[in-house]
């Protein structure tokens, strides 16, 4: 038979305080702040390996995890909790094991509510606000490490999304490289299903593993060259649209790569805002910059007149055949630095023509992505930049009820990311104002 040990005496008032239902509060142990529990007396343990009842205990051990008390008020609510648990050997087997509780993981060193409270905060809050609030017991870079774990997890468990017309794959930029942004359309509106770090072939892999090919009916992209190996093969058959606007940003990042080099020695204070500019944007008072510029760097002036015009056929009537026609030029009389650019154009000019014959305006979708990355880049190191809208994602989805009666996910409407990012930037501000 199995041997059973002494149980110590429970503090039935503070395991109540506890408020986990599988865990005893030892009696006269610890303080507010620290809490001794034990396992509730569950019956005999069957092994898990072979199904013999026939265990003892093989040895108990104290682990010390980080908890949070559902009803007690600042500071005391963050607490920390002793757990002596037990491990049993199989007499049969030999086997040790260890039974499985559900208020923390294996070897985690926190609870599952002090996780979530983690995630939760990091929602509209800085890592290092919320460090304060526990009283520094644990470190900004811990509570990354144990919120990115908790997103992956997430993620990994996740359900298919449910797209009911478009799904996008668009690129962010994230310091020197992208990442992915996965967004459904739904009835004109636009929700953010995901957030990957990289856009690479694999990361768009990993993207359309997570998609329910069943509902949807096309596929917009600003990526061209990773996107056409993994589409065809996920969903093939499946119209892939290119929005026309990641051609006007890869002609700006070749201008500002351009113009770095060439106006280095310049002493204009505002000359890479205004070579970035189109014409029609530029301020009046700005011209004068403009103009001597593209005068003392005439190998600038082609480069910007094709720029130009390529924002002009986007954001007038554009076409499939104006865009065709400017690469064309391109091609023909240069500037030679835009003629992969424009090469990758004509080769995809099928692609374009769908998103025009469906109707799109160009730099749509692009623009979502040019405006989450402007949030995010005035975003400062310590937060979470994009990875806060996966938190939206995974805590917070908006669902749909299909006829079968099951529920799906459908995402965040971006108004909600903007919104986030937005009250994220501004608690930033208020924290680091001097």
């Amino acid at each position: 038979m199995p041997r059973r040990m002494r149980e110590p005496d429970v503090d039935e008032k503070r395991t109540r305080q506890l408020g986990l239902p599988e865990l005893w509060v030892q009696a006269n142990c610890g303080d507010d702040y620290t809490y001794y529990a034990f396992p509730k007396w569950m019956g005999v343990p069957f092994c898990p390996r072979c199904g013999s009842a026939d265990t003892t205990v093989h040895l108990a051990r104290t682990r010390v995890l980080r908890d949070i008390l559902p009803d007690a008020q600042d500071p005391v609510r963050f607490i920390e909790l002793h757990f002596t648990y037990r491990s049993y050997q199989c007499s049969d087997c030999k086997n040790v094991f260890t039974p499985t509780y559900r208020f923390a993981g294996p070897k985690a060193r926190v609870t599952h509510r002090f996780e979530e409270f983690l995630v939760r905060a990091a929602m509209s809050r800085s890592l290092g606000n919320i460090a304060e609030q526990t009283d520094h017991s644990i470190t900004p870079s811990a509570i990354k490490t144990l919120i990115d774990r908790w997103v992956q997890g997430k993620a990994d468990a996740q359900p298919p999304l449910f797209t009911a017309q478009t799904l996008c794959l668009l690129a962010y930029q994230s310091g020197q490289s992208y990442g992915l942004l996965v967004l459904n359309v739904d009835d004109g509106r636009i929700y953010l299903a995901d957030v990957l770090p990289g856009a690479g072939t694999e990361d768009i892999r990993t993207a359309l593993r997570r998609v329910e090919p069943g509902g949807i009916r096309q596929v917009i992209t600003d990526l061209t060259e990773s996107t056409a190996e993994p589409l065809a093969a996920r969903l093939p058959g499946i119209p892939h649209l290119i929005d026309p606007g990641c051609y006007y940003t890869l002609v700006q990042e070749q201008l500002r790569w351009t113009a770095e080099q060439k106006t280095r020695w310049l002493p204009m204070r505002d000359k890479m805002e205004v070579i970035l500019t189109p014409r029609r944007k530029i301020l009046a008072s700005q011209q004068y910059t403009l103009r001597q510029v593209l005068r003392r760097r005439p190998e600038l002036a082609d480069l910007y007149t094709a720029y130009d015009q390529l924002y002009n056929i986007l954001t007038e009537s554009w076409s499939t055949q104006r865009l065709t026609e400017w690469a064309q030029a391109i091609c023909q009389n240069g500037p030679e630095s835009l003629l992969p650019i424009a090469q990758s154009l004509l080769d995809h000019a099928p692609n374009i023509k769908l998103y025009e014959q469906a109707g799109f305006p160009a730099m749509k979708f692009s623009a979502v992505s040019e405006q989450l990355t402007h949030y995010t880049m005035r975003l400062r190191p310590c937060s979470f930049a994009l990875e806060q809208a996966r938190l939206l994602y995974l805590n917070a989805p908006d669902t749909v009820q299909l006829e079968d009666g099951a529920i799906r996910r459908l995402g965040v409407p971006i108004e909600k990311v903007y919104d986030t990012l937005q009250q994220l930037q501004n608690e930033q501000e208020r924290i680091f104002e001097p």
